[in-house]
């Protein structure tokens, strides 16, 4: 049987190219007919309903694919193979939600009319989440995960409250620790916000002023102007006891504020999300973290030239543990903000250009196949 799927096409030379110019040259992408992925014992193949998109996803395209990798990672559908092994207890007709490292791989990636992923490695959509929602907890959510419970050893929401019902006693604690999120209206930042509540922090952010009531909804304490001459200042005189920070946006002088928050509070830790080279900073270190560690396997960028990074398996047990108890803990940890968008594979491409541009802020795109 043969499916859709959008297929990388680049050559090391352009893809060399843009890395260095910070350009994107030509499409980098097609649509190809494929055969839907074999399983594994261990996997489930997933009819694919609606993706969400992510930046790595163009990144991807442009830099990191070799040629005829499926891209994409974000998904929502339902099950329709089941291996043999396949630990999740899954059956054909459940509904699927999570995320698969996409954009690496010839028969792994979202953006296909099928997909096929680890049993443990997915979540079960509960009644009355749409795919569109469901799609949304992929990189962004287990990202949060990997750094807050993974990294800095912040509570686990499953272990921190009581999800069957209203006890919010964790996020009322007085003598909370006090953790800063930088980019907080992120789609990333907003649930680095909520899973840090889960864990009974004080959550501070920052934020450009007009999404300042988008991020105080998610659950963030206080939220300063992160432009703001003297927020640095203002957040070290609010809050003397930050513990760390995680950079969600990584890029300019981002992880810089950060930096001067905690050297001045007595915080150890930065998480970034890009490579931000090391702090220079006497006591405060920095550690780059990436979801695809998550997933348990080797891999390499830009072979043979490119980076390799090993198979971390305790960040693949985090992300078994995270959707084991995700069903249980959404009503608790709600989606971003999400934006819509048409045409299927061509919306996908649309869509994937507007992120590229900087167009996209305070929402997650998500489109239906």
């Amino acid at each position: 049987m043969m499916m859709k799927a959008l297929v990388s096409n680049r050559n090391i030379g352009t893809r060399v190219l843009n890395l260095a110019s910070g350009k994107s040259f030509g499409k980098g992408v097609e649509l190809q007919d494929l055969s839907i992925p074999t399983l594994s014992s261990q996997e489930i193949l997933v009819k694919v309903h609606a993706v969400a998109l992510n930046p790595t996803d163009f990144k991807h395209i442009d830099i990191i694919s070799p040629r005829n990798a499926i891209i994409g990672c974000d998904y929502a559908g339902v099950v329709t193979s089941v291996g043999k092994e396949a630990p999740g207890g899954w059956k054909v007709g459940d509904r699927v939600a999570g995320a698969v490292h996409g954009g690496l791989f010839p028969d792994r990636g979202s953006f296909a009319e099928y997909l096929k992923v680890d049993g443990d490695l997915a979540w079960k959509i509960p009644d009355g989440i749409k795919d569109e929602e469901a799609a949304t907890y992929g990189v962004s959510a287990v990202t949060a995960m990997l750094a807050l419970n993974a990294r800095l050893g912040l509570p686990w929401a499953d272990d921190a409250v009581d999800v069957e019902g209203d006890n919010n006693d964790a996020q009322q604690t007085p003598n909370a620790r006090t953790i800063l999120i930088y980019a907080g209206s992120t789609c990333a930042g907003l649930f680095h916000v909520q899973l840090a509540k889960l864990a009974g922090y004080t959550v501070v952010a920052t934020a450009s002023p007009r999404s300042f009531d988008l991020v105080k909804s998610y659950g963030a304490d206080t939220v300063y102007d992160y432009k703001s001459a003297s927020a640095v200042q203002d957040i070290i005189s609010a809050f003397p006891n930050i513990s760390s920070a995680v950079d969600c946006y990584s890029e300019g002088k981002s992880t810089e504020f950060c930096t001067k928050v905690l050297k001045a509070t007595g915080g150890r830790k930065v998480i970034t999300l890009l490579d931000m080279g090391k702090s220079s900073t006497p006591g405060v270190e920095y550690e780059l973290i990436m979801a695809y560690t998550l997933f348990g396997r080797p891999f390499a960028w830009l072979q043979p030239v490119g980076p390799k990074f090993a198979a971390i398996p305790s960040d693949r047990t985090a992300l078994a543990r995270f959707y084991a108890n995700l069903p249980r803990l959404i009503s608790k940890l709600k989606p971003p903000p999400i934006r819509l968008i048409d045409g299927g594979f061509d919306g996908i491409l649309m869509g994937l250009d507007d992120l590229r541009q900087g167009k996209v802020s305070g929402s997650k795109l998500v489109a239906k196949l």
